[in-house]
């Protein structure tokens, strides 16, 4: 007591520490309690799934067993039971059989009468057995569990499982009887385990004990031969039961047994950490008197500390705790104050230079990428000027060489030349008025006037044109579309120009005989779809993003000989996109090119169009 008086501090941690044990030690009772009974419900939880588990194990190898013996009775090689096997095929079947699945038993086949024609056991039946034994022989029609007994042809205790053979001649004539044996020692090693009790129980007519492990587990637990059904082991164990399940082995029934004592033996463990965890616990309440007789002077420490810190290292953002409101707590409140300001300027200071930093990298990076744009478009007015000089010069050439032949020729020679002089005038307009048609799709005009349009009808036009410049294609070309009218909001003109294009591509461009299919179709309520499909050679995969590119030719002497001029499919994407829609090419499975071109669906009749703006507005 003289201890306890002579020191404040020492007073408060005996009170502290003294409550401490009071409260512990009552938790830790109760705690402990709790985790017994739960210990005890877990384990018997756990072996009610274990009861179950080892259930399914059983009924799952057996049901594997009867899966693969009724697959092997519809066997070919089965019709030979009816021969008894002369030329052993049965037999080296079975042998095979039992060889590549690895049984752990053996295939016995009757014939019709009974007589044992063939088996896999290689010659271990007993003496005398060459008919089917009495518990096996049963007019069944159906594959058939036969329990736990005596193999009547090699001894030994087995489960088998029967089927009848039928002939494949006829599925209604039964030509014999295929039985198959799995030993009983192959079921306890997947019944028993080394944790735990388990007994077996047949829980038919006869309840019974058909195995257990360790093998007095059933008289000490109360579990019987005569025991009746549904009967409950002594209190003296935690028991676990499978549930009764159908299937090829109802009247099975696992039991798992455990010892009490076995179940709760973690309890010593949580005993010692129940001891070890008091202990720890209680040395903050111990370390509480230390920290009572440095309060008064930690403050000033710590405060000597932060100041000693930022004169070292100049970090500012050391700040001294305020651990009370008095004059100490002041103090490091206003240091703090200070340091506080001292940071702030410093953080605006380093935020305005890397501000600087940013501006100019920002400026820098858009001067680079202004000068990339730049030298992109002089690229592109370069690329431009060479194409079109390039489809001008073509036909100017040929002009001027018509133009000489014409000159030299005989008079009656002249008008042919003239008419060659023609089409390449009307080649170099046709070209002109494409590039003028990209020009002002591209340019800032004034957008075209729209109004409402049976894309139908517009399609069937072009498609009939397109024949009538090749009659030969008549026959090749399939338009599909619907009964009722299709309509869009859009300008005719371009709509019509653009599909054209697609079509005129796909007609010119593919040999005699090859399928060229116009799918117009309503791909959603809002979605127009116009498919232009041939069965042509197609195009590489890399050239499909450049199909819509100006002047871009897959084959560009397929592209001279038939005239195009490279801007067709330009112009398509152009109209299209004008008009609120997409296209986009893809190559057809096996052989052949898809043009994919979407719309949208005219509005609802109580909408009308704005010319000046291209959209729709409803009125």
């Amino acid at each position: 007591m003289g201890f306890l008086a002579r020191s404040i501090p020492r007073r408060i941690l005996a009170a502290l520490l003294s409550i401490y044990v009071a409260t512990y030690f009552a938790t830790a009772i109760v705690v402990y309690s709790g985790v017994r009974a739960s210990i005890l419900e877990g384990d018997a939880a756990a072996l009610n799934q274990l009861a179950d588990l080892k259930y399914e194990q059983l009924a799952n190898v057996i049901g594997a067993l009867a899966t693969d013996l009724t697959a092997w009775s519809e066997l070919d090689v089965m019709n030979d039971l009816v021969s008894g096997d002369i030329d052993k095929r049965v037999t080296h079947a079975l042998e095979a059989l039992k060889r590549l699945y690895g049984l752990d038993g053996e295939i016995y086949a009757f014939d019709a009468a009974g007589k044992l024609v063939a088996s896999s056991d290689g010659g271990g039946v007993r003496p005398g057995r060459d008919r089917i034994p009495a518990p096996w022989e049963a007019d069944r029609t159906h594959l058939t569990f036969i329990d736990k007994g005596e193999d009547p042809m090699t001894g030994g205790e087995v489960v088998a499982l029967e089927i009848p053979v039928f002939g494949s001649f006829d599925r209604n004539y039964r030509i014999g009887t295929l039985v198959m044996t799995y030993r009983w020692a192959s079921i306890e090693r997947l019944l028993f385990e080394l944790e735990s009790g388990t007994i077996l129980v047949e829980k038919g007519g006869r309840p019974s004990v058909l195995a257990a492990n360790p093998k007095d587990i059933a008289d000490r637990a109360g579990v019987a031969p005569g025991q009746a059904v549904g009967a409950e082991p002594g209190g003296a164990f935690v028991v676990g039961r499978s549930v009764r399940k159908s299937g090829l082995v109802p009247n099975w029934e696992v039991v798992t047994i455990q010892d009490p004592a076995s179940a709760t033996r973690p309890l010593r463990w949580v005993a010692l950490d129940l001891a070890l965890l008091g202990i720890f616990l209680g040395l903050p309440i111990i370390l509480l008197g230390r920290w009572l007789s440095h309060k008064l002077t930690e403050p000033i420490a710590d405060l000597t500390r932060v100041m000693r810190e930022i004169a070292d290292t100049d970090r500012l953002e050391a700040r001294a705790p305020v651990t009370s409101s008095d004059e100490l707590g002041s103090l490091a409140r206003s240091f703090n104050r200070m340091t506080d300001n001292l940071e702030r300027a410093t953080r605006e200071r380093e935020q305005f230079v890397r501000d600087l930093a940013a501006l100019n990298q920002t400026l820098e990076a858009k001067i680079a990428m202004r000068t990339e744009e730049l030298e992109a478009a002089v690229k592109a007015q370069r690329r431009l000027i060479g194409d079109i000089s390039h489809e001008i010069k073509s036909p100017l050439a040929r002009l001027s060489m018509a133009l000489g032949l014409a000159r030299r020729s005989a008079e009656l020679d002249r008008p042919r030349q003239f008419d060659r002089m023609e089409r390449e005038v009307e080649s170099i307009s046709a070209l002109a008025s494409e590039l003028l048609t990209l020009a002002r799709l591209d340019g800032a005009a004034a957008p075209p006037e729209f109004g409402q349009i049976d894309l139908g009808s517009l399609i069937g036009r072009i498609v009939a044109d397109a024949i009538y410049e090749k009659p030969g294609r008549a026959s090749d070309v399939i338009l599909r579309r619907p009964d009722a009218p299709v309509t869009v909001i859009g300008n005719a003109d371009l709509l019509g120009r653009a599909i054209e294009n697609v079509v005129r591509n796909a007609v010119f461009y593919t040999a005699e005989r090859t399928k060229v299919e116009i799918v117009l179709s309503r791909k959603a309520p809002e979605i127009i779809s116009v498919a232009v499909i041939d069965h042509g050679p197609g195009v590489p995969e890399a050239a499909l993003e450049h199909l819509f590119e100006p002047f871009y030719r897959v084959d560009e002497a397929r592209a001279r000989e038939t005239g195009g001029s490279g801007i067709g499919l330009a112009i398509c994407e152009r109209v299209v996109q004008l008009h609120g829609g997409a296209v986009r090419a893809r190559n057809n499975d096996p052989h052949g090119l898809i043009v994919d071109i979407e719309l949208p669906a005219a509005p609802a009749p109580s909408s009308m169009h704005d010319p000046s703006t291209g959209r729709i507005a409803r009125g």
